[in-house]
């Protein structure tokens, strides 16, 4: 019997023998019970397609006769009310999946697997959460506060990465709660289950600058929204770290067009190697390492595409 477990069973035998009344001895039952993973996939809530996230179809790198790529699988996590996490395969489109196709794939993934040990020193939520807090992947929790949950893709499943990942970021996050900048994302603290990391707490805003510059409903300042994001990025390569992964879907705009820096899964000291580096159309070349240049690069990029990017979207 783990020993954990032989010390809980030890102290409610010691509440059984001294409790005043009922009560005294179910109520530390109650939390034990709801404080447990579900284990049982028949409890998921799983209507569609629509419920699982992230959600990928895999290619071979090979065309078929037809010049076509050829589909290989579809992968999807799942992630329960009590951050219990699920990922599946299936040799099906994923349009074609029902709710069915999906529950058999689904497999039980370890909380050591997907998720990092909370650290003493890091912050914990305030946010108030009543009982279980319903999230699959990343999911906003009300109008103010988002969750950032772990990344369920096939890449990282049983590879230990997830947890790296994971702790890595809110090691950066904690850094710059420390060192804040006013158009980098806020951090709320952690979300804690089992003595594990489950998400990341932080601002939520209303798009990013990618949907923003494709609504076209009126004009961006560029001049104005690239001169917060450069200050931005320079204050985080005054801490001597870059984030490596600078795109529009990685800056978040308020509705007065602030933008805020977000997704530090790959934002590193300088010359760490890294797990996770880039965007493919937003980088040089491919790099595994971190370094200033990225994010220089990448905000000359940056600019270039809101200056054509802007134009395009007020002729449409």
């Amino acid at each position: 019997m783990l020993l954990s477990l032989r010390k809980w069973m030890h102290s409610l035998w010691r509440r059984l023998m001294f409790a005043s009344n009922l009560f005294d001895f179910v109520t530390p039952l109650i939390r034990y019970y709801y404080a447990l993973p579900c284990r049982s996939k028949a409890a998921l809530r799983i209507e569609s397609i629509r419920d699982v996230s992230p959600l990928y179809e895999a290619f071979s790198e090979e065309d078929d006769e037809q010049g076509n790529p050829i589909f290989l699988y579809s992968s999807f996590g799942f992630i329960s009310d009590d951050f219990t996490a699920y990922f599946g395969r299936s040799k099906l489109r994923k349009y074609d999946l029902s709710s069915k196709d999906i529950m058999e794939s689904l497999k039980l993934l370890p909380d050591g697997d997907v998720y990092p040990e909370a650290p003493w020193n890091i912050t914990t939520s305030t946010i108030p959460m009543n009982g279980n807090v319903p999230m699959n992947g990343n999911v906003p929790m009300n109008g103010n506060v988002f969750l950032k949950g772990p990344k369920l893709h096939t890449v990282f499943i049983g590879t230990g990465l997830l947890p790296k990942l994971i702790l890595q970021e809110v090691q950066i996050l904690e850094l710059l709660q420390h060192n804040p900048h006013p158009n980098i994302i806020r951090y709320h603290g952690c979300l804690i289950r089992r003595g594990r990391i489950v998400s990341i707490v932080l601002d939520r805003h209303p798009m990013t600058l990618e949907q923003r510059l494709k609504d076209g409903m009126r004009s961006l300042d560029v001049e104005t929204c690239m001169s917060k994001i450069t200050s931005a990025v320079s204050h985080i390569h005054t801490l001597k770290l870059a984030h490596n992964d600078l795109t529009p879907m990685n800056i978040m705009v308020d509705e007065h067009d602030t933008p805020f820096i977000i997704d530090f899964g790959s934002c590193q000291p300088f010359g760490c190697e890294l797990i996770t580096a880039g965007t493919p159309g937003w980088i040089d070349e491919d790099f595994t390492h971190s370094a200033q240049d990225h994010d220089e690069f990448a905000l000359g990029k940056l600019r270039a595409w809101l200056e054509t990017q802007g134009q395009d979207s007020m002729r449409k």
